[in-house]
């Protein structure tokens, strides 16, 4: 379970992403935004108020400030490790990625290094428009900033309380997926399953959806802000689980496939879109049914994360070869 996206990130070790600017058209779902070289990638993408940004491999960071229609290389010296997570609310953007990596964008286009205090990799980053922020990473790395990302303070549970005894690693899961909601509430996603919420104001995290050994890894979350939305998180050999209660309970809606999806995102009219390894899955009912894309590199290669811009509704993905998409149907 560790190596599963792990294999992902590793994979791309040469080259910076060049953003391409012209969008092309690759059949009747996909439409490609942006282009980079072979050895190149994307593996985090946020929006808000339009604004858009992506990070990836050797510390690309790329913007949009029309939506995601167009994309444009952002210069930052401050890191070339991969960027692997990044979080765009309000005032606040935050990215993370290897050896404790925190960015903090100072100023529209300005990067800076923030202080996590770990050496531990990131994998997933969240902050609300008051600048409260949550990272999770590798070995049951959590931590938080009260800040923007300025500082931050370890947040992690103590994990000896969930552990298998029989089953090594259960005491060090990997955070996959973070979310802090605007009411400060914070829940966390990983290994063996495992959905954690801890309640503002509260120090007790609640359970859920349990850490069991053998169960498959969570990788990614949607958790909707609105009641009449449903939340999502998919993950490993096609894992998917819905909840119509904002996270607080979920059902499993598996859909057919060994592969392992990356990222989940939800638009108006029930439009459900996940990513993956070498497969991607679209729901036009909330998720009550499924269609495989078979379009394009869709099943030969990857696409990492995928957000909403919730301006136009439209579904964004990246991925490989510094690829950025608009996903139709």
């Amino acid at each position: 379970m560790r190596s599963a996206i792990f294999s992902v990130i590793g994979a791309a070790v040469l080259g910076v992403a060049s953003v391409a600017s012209a969008a092309d058209t690759a059949g009747g779902v996909i439409r490609t935004l942006a282009q980079g070289i072979p050895h190149s990638a994307y593996f985090g993408v946020s929006f808000d108020a339009g604004q858009g940004v992506a990070v990836g491999m050797g510390g690309a960071i790329a913007g949009s400030a029309d939506g995601g229609k167009t994309w444009t290389p952002v210069k930052q010296d401050v890191t070339d490790a991969a960027l692997l997570a990044v979080e765009r609310r309000g005032s606040h953007s935050i990215a993370v990625g290897q050896a404790g990596l925190v960015l903090i964008e100072e100023s529209p286009g300005q990067w800076v290094k923030g202080q996590s205090g770990i050496e531990n990799r990131l994998l997933s980053v969240s902050v609300n428009s008051a600048g409260l922020a949550i990272a999770g990473g590798e070995f049951g790395t959590l931590i938080r900033s009260d800040d923007g990302g300025k500082t931050w303070t370890s947040a992690a549970p103590d994990w000896s309380q969930y552990a298998d005894e029989s089953a090594p690693g259960t005491g060090e899961p990997t955070i996959y997926s973070v979310h802090v909601a605007e009411s400060g509430d914070i829940t966390i996603a990983g290994e063996f399953g495992l959905i954690f919420r801890l309640d503002a104001n509260s120090a007790q995290w609640r359970v859920l959806n349990p850490l069991v050994a053998g169960t498959p890894t969570i990788f990614a979350t949607h958790l909707s802000d609105s009641a009449l939305r449903n939340s999502y998180a998919v993950g490993q050999r096609g894992q998917v689980l819905i909840s119509t209660d904002g996270g607080e309970t979920w059902v499993q809606n598996r859909v057919k496939t060994e592969s392992n999806f990356l990222g989940v995102a939800s638009a108006p009219g029930g439009r459900v879109v996940i990513t993956g390894m070498r497969v991607m899955a679209t729901s036009k009912d909330g998720g009550i049914t499924w269609n495989q894309v078979t379009e394009g590199d869709v099943t030969t290669d990857w696409y990492q994360a995928v957000r909403t811009e919730s301006n136009s509704g439209k579904v964004i993905a990246v991925g490989h070869a510094g690829r950025i998409i608009e996903i139709g149907g």
